[in-house]
């Protein structure tokens, strides 16, 4: 039988939120061939037995456990492409819940567009338990593709009819991509396999993409609930990972975005005195940003 989704999660401690990620991919897929594997790398609580429970229940489900020290985000994902048989692959993170029940329907749709749509990705938001500050930067960094997507919530990215110009300025908006909820067709990923990094390989194959005169899509449509909830030590690090793909993996500008926080901040329907607590709050994560920045410039120099 050809199997129509492969749907790849790479877990690790999961066992607060697989159940219903899990739970949700197996009623929107209900009328699709499909496979479900998941690539556990070491968890050490609950996962495995939670996992085992539903591959017991259901014949589409198959495991790989790999060592920690194995895992990166980039060839992990290259090995579930290697089990996948299905003719599109699509992640999702073990803590991403898909909330459309036509989240499979509307991927489906984005990839008859054209023969040249490789890849398709959703849009994420944010948990209501997120950090108010944390929030705003989640909301921002999704507004950035937000505002040029059609009537329906779609973007189609393509360089022979670019939606904005292909300058510097606007390359993170033309290498945007998520794998926290995305799909591909399997022939492309197989052809163009993701870089073996430990952070930013949606960004990179983003960026592989539109260079190699392929197109991608953004749709607003197939949506997941997803964020995280970081200390500032947490967010030191996060922001590690992120300047040094921005510099020194696909080299597009750093942007502060302070404006989009500040306008979020304003319409959002909290009290005055949380809005003032926050405006004040972004007062150490953006020291966070300038430390983080000049480390980075700093490294780049020195290599």
């Amino acid at each position: 039988m050809k199997i129509k989704f492969s749907i790849v999660i790479p877990i690790y401690n999961g066992e607060k939120t697989i159940s219903p990620v899990l739970d949700k991919l197996i009623l929107f897929l209900a009328n699709y061939t499909r496979e479900i594997i998941i690539i556990d790398s070491g968890s050490t609580d609950r996962t495995m037995e939670i996992i085992d429970n539903y591959r017991k229940k259901y014949s589409f489900f198959r495991v790989k456990r790999i060592k920690k020290s194995d895992f990166s985000h980039g060839g992990t994902r290259n090995l579930g492409v290697k089990m996948a048989r299905g003719e599109y692959v699509c992640f999702i993170s073990d803590d991403a819940i898909p909330e459309n029940k036509k989240f499979f329907e509307y991927y489906l749709e984005d990839f008859k567009i054209d023969d040249r749509v490789v890849g398709v990705f959703g849009k994420n938001i944010a948990y209501p338990n997120t950090p108010l500050i944390q929030k705003l930067e989640y909301d921002c960094r999704w507004e950035r593709v937000d505002r040029y997507t059609n009537k329906k919530g779609v973007l189609v990215q393509r360089l022979d009819k670019p939606f904005i110009p292909f300058i510097p300025e606007n390359y993170l908006s033309w290498y945007f991509f998520s794998n926290t909820s995305s799909c591909y067709r399997r022939s492309f990923l197989v052809k163009y396999p993701f870089p073996k990094v430990g952070y930013g390989e949606d960004m990179m194959i983003g960026k592989k993409i539109i260079e190699n005169g392929f197109f991608k899509v953004y749709d607003k449509r197939p949506y997941v609930l997803h964020s995280h909830s970081f200390t500032l030590f947490e967010y030191y690090l996060k922001q590690k990972e992120d300047f040094n793909l921005r510099l020194n993996q696909i080299s597009v500008p750093i942007k502060a975005n302070l404006s989009c926080k500040i306008k979020n901040l304003l319409n959002a329907d909290v009290s005055t005195f949380k809005k003032a607590m926050c405006l004040l709050g972004f007062i150490p994560y953006y020291l966070i940003k300038i430390v983080v920045l000049i480390e980075s410039l700093i490294k780049k120099r020195s290599e």
